[in-house]
This record gives C-alpha cells, sequence and structure tokens, in this order.
C-alpha cells in the first residue's frame, strides 16, 4: 500500500503540472494581443491619417477646379462691364463681381487649409511609419519569446502525460477511480499528509485512531471530514 500512496502521490504531483501548463496556454492568446496592442495602435493610426490625407487630397484638387472657375467667372463679369447701359445694371453687376470675389477668398481659405493638412498629415505618417517599424521589431522579439515559450511548454506537456500515462497503469483501478474523482472535484489536492493530528486539507482534527492507522500504512484511508486520500509521511516509489 505505500507504493500505491507514493504513486498517488506522484500521480498528484504530474495532474498539478498538467493543470499549471493549461492555464499557462491558456493564457498566451491575451498576453499575445495585450503585447501587440501598441502595434495595432499605431497601424489604427496610420489608417486613420491616410484617409485624412486621402480627403484633404481630394479637397484640394476639387478647390483648386472651384477657384479656377471662379477666377474664370470673374474675369467674365468683368469684360461685361463695358457693355452695361444704366448705372442700376452697372452697380449690381459690381456687387456680383464683389460676391465672386467672396467667394474666391473663401475657397482659396479652403484651399491653403487643405494644402496645410497635406503637409500636416504627410510629416505625421513618416514619423507613425517610422514608430510603426520599430513597433513591428519589438514585437517580433516578444511573439518569439512567447512562440518559444509556447513550445518548451507543449514539449514539458507530453512528457509529463507521458508519465502519467505509466504511472496510472500501475495503480489499481478503483484507487485512481476514487483519486480522479477526488482530484476533479475542484477542491484542490486529493491526497494529503496529516500534520499531528489534523488533515491538511480541511484543518479538521482527526481520531487519534484514525492517525494510527494511517501511520501504518497498511491500508487506504481517508479524511472522515473531506474525504481525502492520507498518507503520514510522503512516501517513496520504489526503485525499479
Amino acid at each position: 500500500m505505500k507504493e500505491q500512496l507514493a504513486l498517488l502521490v506522484a500521480l498528484q504531483t504530474m495532474d498539478l503540472k498538467r493543470q499549471k501548463d493549461k492555464e499557462r496556454l491558456k493564457d498566451f492568446p491575451e498576453k499575445m494581443a495585450i503585447a501587440e496592442k501598441p502595434l495595432n495602435d499605431v497601424r489604427s493610426e496610420i489608417e486613420t491619417a491616410q484617409a485624412q490625407l486621402e480627403q484633404f487630397v481630394k479637397d484640394r484638387k476639387e478647390g483648386e477646379l472651384d477657384l479656377q472657375t471662379i477666377e474664370e467667372k470673374i474675369v467674365k463679369l468683368k469684360l461685361r462691364l463695358t457693355d452695361l447701359k444704366t448705372n442700376k445694371e452697372y452697380h449690381a453687376h459690381l456687387q456680383e463681381i464683389a460676391a465672386a470675389r467672396n467667394t474666391k477668398s473663401e475657397t482659396e481659405d479652403q484651399l491653403l487649409a487643405a494644402m496645410e493638412g497635406i503637409d500636416q498629415l504627410q510629416a505625421d505618417l513618416t514619423t507613425k511609419e517610422a514608430q510603426l517599424g520599430e513597433d513591428e521589431l519589438a514585437f517580433s522579439g516578444i511573439k518569439k519569446e512567447m512562440q518559444d515559450a509556447m513550445d518548451l511548454i507543449v514539449s514539458e506537456a507530453a512528457k509529463v502525460e507521458a508519465d502519467w500515462q505509466a504511472t496510472s497503469e500501475k495503480i489499481s483501478k478503483s484507487l485512481l477511480a476514487s483519486y480522479q474523482r477526488l482530484f476533479n472535484s475542484g477542491k484542490g489536492l486529493a491526497v494529503v499528509p496529516v500534520s499531528g493530528q489534523t488533515c491538511t486539507g480541511c484543518h479538521f482534527s482527526l481520531p487519534p485512531q484514525l492517525i494510527a492507522e494511517v501511520k501504518r500504512e497498511s491500508k487506504v484511508l481517508t479524511c472522515g471530514y473531506c474525504h481525502r486520500i492520507l498518507y503520514a509521511k510522503l512516501p517513496e516509489i520504489p526503485a525499479e
């Protein structure tokens, strides 16, 4: 029975390692996303700036066409001044020219704003694209480190799985089933040592007779409160 207890303790150690490895692997996607966030933020900023730049370029082209149209209109209006017959027509025509000049001034302001926006965005894009290159290089290193860590965990997990299978085959089926039911119950350890008169699983005091029987290690005994499997001291697995 000592050997069976020793095998159970060893199996539990492997199960704890399996749980830990599973949790670590589960955390990697979130950690990867956190590491990539600065890179994605810069990419998003570049996309936004490029869209704004395209709009400013469009506004500039439209502004240039509008300005050309207005200037041509002003020229035509001026040429018609000599054809007017009355002062009323003349003053009305001057007002139309003045309105066209105001429109021209507004269009020039809009065109200037578009050109300034283009210059600013081009400068911003140059800076952001340089930052993107740096962030991509940094993330590439982080990604490799994470992938290497994941590969190591997977490799270790495969070895633990093989050891678990080999160890479980040496344990009686009924004892293995009881252990797995306890371990998978979500209450933590299934096999625990006694400390003095106490079960270290639930920390309740145990009857002296039970403590004495646990120390004899002649059979598998469980705590009457938490039902965990008990042992007096860490058993040793006999060398094969």
